[in-house]
């Protein structure tokens, strides 16, 4: 049986995904400015996990392409 492992860097980038839609959800559905202004910086948090997270991810497929 062969088993894929998957990168810290891929968990990574799905926590970040999850965490945006989370927030996004939550500045969609708030009644109070609090959690806007929660949900907000943690958009901006999660969107510059993501960036990072791509940045690696794209540095991994470019080093196991050129490193066989």
């Amino acid at each position: 049986m062969s088993m894929s492992k998957i990168s810290t860097t891929m968990l990574a980038f799905i926590g970040f995904t999850v965490v945006l839609i989370s927030a996004i959800s939550t500045a969609a559905f708030s009644e109070s400015s609090f959690h806007d202004n929660f949900a907000f910086s943690l958009m901006a948090v999660a969107c510059l996990g993501l960036i990072f997270s791509i940045a690696f991810l794209m540095l991994e497929a470019v080093l196991a392409v050129c490193n066989p």
